[in-house]
């Protein structure tokens, strides 16, 4: 009991550091009302507020001074709900600073995928992956440092292991010249550039390829690669870096 007090304390206190209440004003007095704390759960490995805002408290308040709440309740907070209801996740683990790849290790995670892409772990440990095949987009950003290259060399790594050449094509754009000649000869990969000029065949060849499986769907009345009666390898186009293409015009329109 004691120990929920001092939790609902905890919260009300990052409340007022972060400035989320109502102020009432009667007379010469002054009252701040605070959200509604319903419940309260404390594990182990992490301590979940729920509460609902009052009327009147604008609930971006929450997203903008997020900073605010970490501050009193820890770094590692995950907050969920909308307009009214909401819920603070304060875990008590952080994310590992550094992981080892180990494709034994993800394979039992990603095996019902097609095209797995595994970013990582959370805070404990368990894998976190999606299905590239239900994307067909991905933009990996962050600044200088942030470890892009590294994760865009472990899910290529990934889908070389993962599928046969039958099943996937690469066309590989590193005008870095840095992360991606290790993929040199991989027998997924049809072609890789290292400058601007050297992309301008293959990218024509693969608008050809385009416009040829646009016909075969056409012909076959259906709208995905996927629904023909006969399998075709997907194709993925890996650019790093993209800032740089844009230099090139006529290039940044094949892309497209």
């Amino acid at each position: 009991m004691f120990e929920k007090l001092k939790l609902r304390g905890k919260l009300i206190k990052a409340f007022r550091t972060a400035e989320i209440y109502r102020v009432v004003k009667r007379r010469d007095r002054t009252s701040y009302l605070f959200p509604k704390i319903h419940q309260i759960d404390n594990h182990h490995t992490y301590t979940r507020y729920a509460f609902s805002l009052l009327n009147g408290i604008d609930p971006e308040l929450l997203s903008k001074k997020r900073w605010a709440l970490r501050q009193v309740l820890g770094s590692n907070i995950e907050i969920n709900g909308s307009l009214k209801n909401f819920s603070i996740t304060v875990h008590h683990k952080s994310l590992p600073k550094r992981l080892n790849y180990s494709y034994e290790a993800i394979h039992p995670h990603i095996e019902k995928m097609e095209l797995p892409v595994c970013i990582g772990q959370d805070i404990y440990g368990n894998s976190v992956s999606w299905d590239f095949a239900d994307l067909e987009t991905l933009l990996i950003s962050g600044e200088i440092g942030a470890g892009k290259s590294s994760l865009m060399r472990v899910i290529l790594t990934t889908w070389v292991k993962y599928t046969s050449s039958d099943e996937l094509r690469l066309v590989l754009v590193d005008l870095k010249r840095a992360d991606l000649g290790l993929f040199y000869e991989i027998e997924h990969v049809d072609a890789l550039c290292f400058e601007a000029k050297d992309m301008r065949k293959p990218f024509a060849l693969l608008r050809a390829e385009m416009y040829r499986r646009g016909d075969l769907l056409l012909e076959h009345g259906v709208t995905h690669i996927s629904r023909l009666p006969f399998k075709l390898p997907r194709i993925v186009v890996v650019v790093d870096e993209m800032s740089i293409i844009k230099r090139e015009t006529d290039l940044v329109e094949m892309i497209q």
